[in-house]
């Protein structure tokens, strides 16, 4: 009997000798908005293990905009990636913050049907946008100012709802124009459609991709936050500077096979993510008063400090 019970005791040897790894991680749950080149820095972040080098067994689960706010809000989940819901929030006056910033730009591209070349000849057409009164609404309404044309009086503008449903209604020409994300601008520009301006030369402020925390988490587990902003900022790094490694990385993740359109995206990449997951001060303010716009709130100043934390980003840097 006693020799038997040998090959049960090694294992159990075994398997109490291996098991304090595991047991070292600790479980936490991230909510993402999507797939997008914004957030590639946490699909990397992941695939290369750099949340476990610090500890964290990371799940990623998809949670589109505002229900990932209330995810965290509700505790359903540690941390979420929609980073305009969660500077609306703060602005509004709720516990938390942005502690990390992948993209300071906006993504969005105003493509059109192949007929029109530029933004003043949406004179008298329709425009697709994806809610009324959001961040998209707002972008569009400033392109279209800017260019000399009153939305809704000389442009009409109609909710088409998300990204998918948007190129679905460009391509059955029920709309003329809309704001759209990459990969799918360069996919609707290589089957005829035109690029007719880009967001970011309207509005400089603007995050994609973020991290945001309640303010009770950074209170009661700090050393939790910069391990996980840590780990996601060598996400960015390795994506910024390992362009043979992301060019197999992206196809996967973004679902797309043309290598030349992942070349296309890996470029446009690198010019529009941030250096450090952090920014400065002006870039906060201006991005305040744009979620003020987005909110029809009443403009009273709201101090930076209230909505962002890059103090764990900074440090983790150093």
């Amino acid at each position: 009997m006693r020799i038997n019970s040998i090959p049960v005791l090694i294992i159990l040897f075994l398997l109490v000798g291996v098991s304090p790894t595991s047991a070292q991680l600790k479980k936490i749950r991230f909510s993402t908005t999507g797939i997008s080149i914004s957030e590639l820095p946490f699909k990397v972040a992941q695939l290369k293990g750099f949340w476990r080098e610090e500890g964290l067994d990371v799940e990623s689960i998809l949670i589109r905009g505002a229900v990932g706010m209330q995810a965290l809000l509700g505790g359903s989940v540690d941390y979420t990636s929609a980073s305009g819901s969660t500077i609306a929030a703060a602005v509004r006056g709720l516990p938390v913050k942005l502690v990390f910033i992948s993209s300071a730009k906006p993504q969005f591209e105003l493509i059109s049907q192949p007929q029109i070349k530029s933004v003043q000849d949406l004179k008298g057409k329709i425009v697709g946008i994806s809610s009324r009164g959001g961040s998209n609404d707002l972008m569009m309404q400033i392109i279209l100012q800017k260019n000399g044309l009153a939305p809704n009086k000389d442009v009409t503008t109609l909710i088409v709802g998300a990204q998918e449903e948007t190129v679905i209604a460009l391509r059955t020409g029920r709309i003329a124009a809309a704001l759209l994300t990459p990969p799918r601008n360069f996919m609707l520009q290589r089957d005829g459609f035109n690029r007719i301006a880009y967001s970011g030369d309207y509005m400089a402020t603007y995050a994609n991709g973020g991290i945001g925390v309640t303010d009770e988490k950074i209170k009661t587990n700090p050393a939790e936050v910069l391990a996980f902003v840590r780990g996601t900022i060598k996400g960015l790094q390795f994506s910024m500077n390992n362009r043979a490694e992301m060019l197999k990385i992206m196809p996967g993740y973004l679902g797309i096979k043309d290598p030349t359109l992942v070349d296309q995206l890996y470029d446009l990449y690198l010019t529009r993510q941030s250096v450090d997951g952090s920014v400065d001060e002006n870039w906060m303010k201006g991005a305040i008063e744009f979620t003020q716009k987005t909110l029809g709130a009443a403009v009273k100043e709201v101090p930076p400090s209230q909505v962002f934390d890059f103090s764990f980003a900074q440090k983790a840097v150093r």
